[in-house]
């Protein structure tokens, strides 16, 4: 067993010296493919299989482009140190590759970014050659890394936007035109005619506020209402998709398409071990309701998802995607059921206050 397992390796050994031709370049390309190809593929394991392919070998192609150059810019400096271009570039690729990666959102990633730079340029200063060529390349290939994964990241959203957005085929009109009352978070859409009050602490965003990731879900995005006004991906937060009344858009398929949204956020292992759970909506006028509760991967703690159908006076649906901190006991968080309660689908209607409705 062992020479058959040495005789086949020598062979293939063989025949990658002979298909590089000895190319010490052509080797580590090689090795990079075979590393990260899996690797992209196991990423993307939650969309269909053409956007897999495709997906994957765009992320090999632009990655071993960057590693290319990435290794010529290693080879020149390893035997040109103390290049100015080379330095300012593989500096200037580094903190492109930190900012989109949102390291600099944090406190910690922009300490750690001023102490790396302190450790680089007290080297550079004193000129210690060993250190200078190992740090280049560091930052190099660190950068790499980054700007690589963050495409894959960046395509694999409008892949994910794309995917949901065309099942519902509707011309889509301009939804941006919200207008707030100057006593109170309240606010009102004429074309969608529907309007309800924030409490103090949340947050209302526009369609045109949002990026590819908030917008992802059936149907065109409304609106966004976050409990941050810097961060609107956490929750607890009210998405809106609109629906108008010609497209055929019923409960089971808004059951169907929230569910496949939770599961795909399972493939990507942001969330874990997901149960329906059964809950009767009636804090407001609605065509049905689901909801799921979830263990969140990113932020350790365990979350309720899920929608309300309604649907407007012109018999348009709009599907309200709600994800909240899970509350025993409780049918939702305080600042989401007053969102829920102060719904209406008249501008001039007053929704009636707490104590009112309690009496």
């Amino acid at each position: 067993m062992s020479q058959f397992t040495n005789k086949l390796f020598n062979q293939a050994r063989d025949f990658l010296y002979k298909f590089t031709k000895g190319s010490t370049l052509l080797n580590l390309l090689i090795a990079y493919t075979l590393i990260a190809l899996p690797f992209f593929v196991y990423h993307e394991w939650h969309l269909p299989w053409h956007y897999i392919t495709l997906l994957s070998l765009a992320a090999l192609i632009c990655g071993s482009i960057l590693l290319f150059g990435t290794l010529y810019a290693i080879r020149e400096y390893w035997i040109n140190p103390y290049h100015p271009l080379i330095e300012i570039i593989a500096i200037l690729a580094f903190i492109l590759s930190l900012w989109l990666s949102e390291v600099f959102h944090f406190r910690a990633g922009k300490v750690f970014f001023f102490i790396l730079s302190f450790v680089i340029i007290l080297i550079r200063v004193l000129r210690m050659d060993f250190y200078v060529k190992i740090s280049l390349a560091t930052i190099l290939l660190v950068g790499n890394g980054l700007l690589s994964f963050r495409a894959l990241q960046t395509v694999e959203i409008l892949s994910s936007y794309v995917l949901f957005k065309n099942k519902f085929k509707f011309e889509e009109v301009d939804l941006n035109s919200w207008t707030k009352s100057e006593t109170e978070n309240s606010y009102w859409n004429e074309e969608l005619k529907i309007g309800f009050t924030i409490p103090e602490d949340f947050y209302f965003f526009k369609p045109q506020d949002l990026n590819l990731e908030q917008k992802t879900g059936a149907g065109q995005i409304a609106g966004l209402i976050a409990s941050s006004d810097t961060d609107a991906n956490r929750y607890p937060f009210i998405r809106m998709f609109y629906f108008p009344s010609y497209v055929s858009f019923e409960l089971h398929q808004a059951a169907s398409e929230v569910s496949s949204y939770l599961n795909m956020q399972i493939s990507k292992q942001e969330i874990e071990d997901l149960q329906e759970i059964s809950a009767v909506e009636n804090l407001l006028p609605n065509l049905g309701s689901k909801f799921w509760t979830f263990y969140d991967s990113l932020r350790p703690r365990y979350a309720k998802s899920g929608f309300i159908l309604i649907e407007n006076m012109n018999h348009d649906k709009i599907l309200l995607h709600i994800t909240e901190n899970l509350e025993k006991g409780q049918a939702h968080e305080p600042g989401i059921e007053s969102i829920l309660k102060s719904v209406r689908f008249s501008e001039n209607e007053t929704p009636v206050p707490e104590d009112l409705e309690q009496k």
